[in-house]
Formats: structure tokens, sequence, C-alpha cells
């Protein structure tokens, strides 16, 4: 009977731990739903899946390829300015507005704050993501006519999940830099590491090409230390292509992405704590 009632009287206090990370993620989401510039990233994002449809029409054969390349390269843009000018500010406006002294008058800590945040900005670009996937599934079934709505989600569903998970990767860098930088310089660090991530290949390559040994390893070091965006980007263009990587690829891409999001929100949580809002 005592290791039953101390079970019982240890629920209702876990639950309480993650309270107001709820709190603070619904809040953040809502605000976020709520900015005009999401509403105006979808009409782009609606307008560019058009044109796509357009320039497809000018390749025989190869319509529907084009269109989806067009429409997920949208998606993916515009899920990465979602999550970059969102997330550079989840900090600034709590202090701008004053309202994070008041939060932390409160039992919350800093690793409270910073997960609730994330979470409810990760909800928002999920949201954006399926609401601009569907669209694009849409688009695509009225123009082949031979593949219905649900086989055609089927096939983009990995791609689309793929590039969930790099914003996901995005949403982590965004919210590390805000608990310390301003939002332009976070937006700039941000972009850059974003950026660089996706030319990773390109560092090896000019290591290879070029005749000095120490630039050749500066470039390796570096190329190790940024994240692997490209690799992302490969494998969803295997899966658009009709070619499925094995399990393992899948499990190594997981858990890479996860291992860099946590790791970010650790040091992110420190910084916070470290701060002085009460």
């Amino acid at each position: 009977m005592t290791a039953e009632r101390n079970t019982i009287d240890a629920k209702p206090a876990s639950a309480k731990v993650f309270e107001p990370v709820w709190a603070i993620a619904l809040n953040t989401f809502r605000e976020t739903v709520r900015d005009r510039i999401l509403y105006a990233l979808i009409l782009f994002a609606a307008i560019v899946t058009v044109l796509g449809i357009v320039l497809g029409s000018l390749s025989v054969g190869q319509d529907i390829r084009i269109l989806k390349d067009i429409g997920l390269a949208a998606i993916s843009f515009i899920g990465g300015i979602i999550a970059v000018f969102a997330g550079t500010n989840l900090v600034y406006k709590e202090v701008e507005r004053r309202t994070i002294y008041l939060i932390f008058t409160k039992p919350v800590s800093g690793w409270q704050f910073v997960l609730g945040k994330y979470i409810g900005l990760c909800l928002c670009v999920a949201v954006m993501v399926a609401a601009m996937g569907a669209f694009l599934v849409v688009v695509i079934t009225a123009a082949s006519g031979s593949v219905g709505f649900v086989e055609q989600l089927r096939q983009m569903g990995q791609e689309l999940a793929l590039i969930y998970l790099e914003l996901l990767f995005v949403t982590a860098l965004a919210t590390f830099f805000s608990t310390f930088s301003t939002p332009v310089m976070s937006v700039l660090f941000t972009l850059a590491i974003w950026l660089a991530g996706h030319l990773g290949d390109s560092l090896i390559e000019l290591g290879k090409l070029t005749q000095n040994p120490v630039l050749s390893q500066f470039l390796s070091v570096i190329f190790y230390c940024l994240p692997d965006f490209a690799g992302l980007t490969r494998i969803r263009g295997h899966l658009l292509y009709g070619t499925v990587p094995g399990i393992e690829v899948l499990t190594y891409l997981v858990t890479y992405v996860f291992a860099y999001v946590l790791m970010l929100l650790v040091l992110a949580a420190i910084v916070t704590e470290r701060k002085e809002f009460t």
C-alpha cells in the first residue's frame, strides 16, 4: 500500500513539472500562428506551386516531377524562414514586452521556458508544413489525374517528414541564438549555419582541389563541425526519384538531428538559467 501511495503521489509531481512547459508551448503556438507573416508566406507557397505547374508544362513528361521539386523546395524554404524569424524573436519579444520578468516570478525554470518556447514553435511549423504539403498534394493530384490524393500523400509523406526534421534542427538553432543575441544577429547566425550546412560537400571538394594541406585539413574540420543539412537534402532527393534509403540511414539521420537539437536546447537552457530576469 505504501509503494502504491508513493507511486500515486509521484505522478502528479512529475506532471506538474511539465505544466509550465505546455502552457508556454500553447501560448507560443497561438502567438506565432496569429502573426500575419505566416499567412503571407502560405500565399507565397501557393503562388510558387502554381508557378511550378506553368514551368512543368514546358517539359514533356516531367511536369509532375518538376512540380514536386519546386513545391518541396518552396516548403523547405518557407518553413525555414518561419523557423528562423519566429525562433530568433522568442526571447526578445518576451524581454521587450517585459512579460519574461512575470514568467520567472512564478515557479518556472530556464529549461521549462526554453523547452516550452521550442515545442510551441515546432507545433506551428508542423501545422505550416502540413498545410503547404496538403496543398501541394492537391495540386499534384489535379495535375496528374492518374494517382489519387491518398496515394500522392503517401508517396510524399517521407519527403515532408525529412523537411520537418530539418526544420526542427533550424528551429533549435534559432532558439539557441535567441537566448543571448539580438534578433538581427540571431537571424544572421542561424541563416549562416543553415546555408553552410547545405554547402558542406563543397568544402570537402574545395579541400581536395587545394594544394595547401593545412587549408585542406582546416576545411575538413569545419565540415565535420557543421550540421549536415546536405545529407537530408540528398535523402529527400533519393525518395523523390524512387530510391528508398535503408532503415539504417534513416535511423542515423533521425538520431543525428535529435542529438543536435538536444545539445542546442541544453545550451539554450544553461544560458537562460544564468540570466537575471527576476
